[in-house]
């Protein structure tokens, strides 16, 4: 397993959103876990899932103050998230007990996802945010 490792490559000059992005790495490393039990598993989801909303909720209210241009653009990439994450968090409940092999492909698919989303999408929202 690779490890997710922040960078100041990620940094978007938000102290307060730079913090919540390490958060959200070590909640996704976590679900890498091979010694993880399903009822871990289950929890750790839960607190991914309420974490990632409240961090888009703050992400989206600083771009928003900051009159980030695509904004809308922006939203709907959290909006593809917060249903995958779903989709995901499903996947799970359903699953027969190959809790490694999904935690894997998750861990996977999120670290993907995120490190992408933070050095495309949230760079360039960077110069708007540090303006508030």
């Amino acid at each position: 397993m690779t490890r997710l490792v922040w960078s100041d490559e990620y940094s978007v000059g938000d102290a307060e959103i730079d913090r919540q992005h390490q958060e959200i790495f070590s909640l996704i490393d976590r679900l890498d876990d091979q010694d993880m039990d399903a009822s871990a598993m289950s929890v750790t989801f839960e607190k991914l899932d309420i974490y990632v909303r409240e961090h888009f909720a703050d992400e989206e209210e600083k771009m928003k103050a900051g009159a980030y241009p695509d904004l809308d653009s922006h939203m709907r990439q959290h909006d593809e998230f917060r249903d995958w994450l779903q989709s995901a968090k499903e996947s799970f409940r359903t699953s027969d007990g190959a809790l490694g092999a999904i935690g894997q492909n998750i861990h996977d698919f999120l670290k993907s996802w995120l490190l992408a989303h933070i050095l495309y999408a949230d760079q360039a929202y960077k110069g708007y945010i540090q303006k508030v």
